[in-house]
């Protein structure tokens, strides 16, 4: 099985057996906003690591899908609008492809073999150079009617509706500190660096955990579920005292309060559980 993993900023491709990532590659993505360009590089990456026939790949993307057809509808941070995605890599590699979401094909994976085995529900919450989410009730992945079930990052965070950024994601995510630090070249490493350290990079960081423990309570609050698994850039960096600002926010927001009893678990395959959900989802 082959797991791709296209995030907004890194490509990572992994050859699959008995739920491990075997063989792998990590490289940059070259350009976004260039559909055909960034697929190619997908293409290569995926021939240079198997040497056998290819039976099936799977790709996940950061970005909303259409997964019938194969489309990547919007993926914000490649700048793609309805890019046909799974079409282009199978007429080149002559395989099967399937795609999916990057969180809902990590919730997948911990669902498989991760934080989440042991589950019959959980609810996947990513945050790295974007926020993600990922939903799995009853032992099946909930993409719902109109297929964007587990979307987590665009909700509204913000009420006010003359500020500069509203949603989750542009203003808890790395793309979203970018901006709010006004700092362009803004890295993951400088976030954890300043955490706790830099008085403007803890405020800022400090306020999107709350946001985010604010998101996570009304998701529970509407879905009753037990467990939510963390993963992310971010969240893997900043590590537990960030989980713990989450948590905080969470205690306080959710209703009823027996909610409380929700667990939160952080991600047990990191940056591979994209690529094992996505393998999966193709061998099936």
């Amino acid at each position: 099985m082959i797991g791709v993993d296209i995030g907004g900023t890194n490509l990572l491709v992994g050859t699959i057996s008995n739920g491990k990532v075997i063989k792998r590659t990590h490289e940059e993505i070259k350009t976004s906003g260039n559909f055909e360009l960034v697929a190619q590089q997908v293409c290569d990456a995926i021939q240079k690591l198997s040497d056998d026939k290819i039976d099936s790949v799977g790709i996940s993307v950061a970005g909303s899908v259409d997964i019938e057809n194969g489309i990547v509808l919007r993926a914000q941070n490649l700048d793609w609008d309805n890019a046909p995605l799974a079409s282009y890599v199978s007429s080149k590699l002559q395989c099967k492809v399937v795609i999916e979401n990057d969180v809902t094909s990590a919730a997948w994976g911990e669902f498989n073999f991760g934080a989440g085995k042991e589950n019959s529900s959980i609810f996947a919450v990513w945050v790295g150079t974007g926020i993600g989410g990922g939903l799995i009730l009853n032992n099946s992945i909930w993409r719902g009617p109109l297929g964007t079930g587990g979307e987590f990052g665009m909700g509204i965070s913000e009420v006010n509706p003359e500020a500069p950024a509203r949603v989750l994601e542009a203003l808890a995510s790395r793309s979203g500190y970018r901006d709010l630090l006004n700092n362009s070249t803004l890295q993951t490493d400088d976030l954890a660096n300043g955490f706790r350290n830099d008085e403007e990079i803890t405020r800022v960081l400090t306020e999107g955990a709350t946001r985010i423990g604010t998101a996570i309570a009304n998701a529970i609050t509407l879905l009753s579920l037990d467990t939510v698994v963390l993963g992310g850039g971010i969240i893997e960096a900043l590590g537990q005292p960030y989980i713990d600002l989450i948590r905080s926010q969470f205690d306080i927001d959710v209703f009823p309060p027996h909610c409380r009893q929700c667990k939160f678990r952080i991600t047990e395959l990191g940056p591979d559980a994209g690529l094992l959900g996505a393998a999966l989802l193709a061998n099936t």
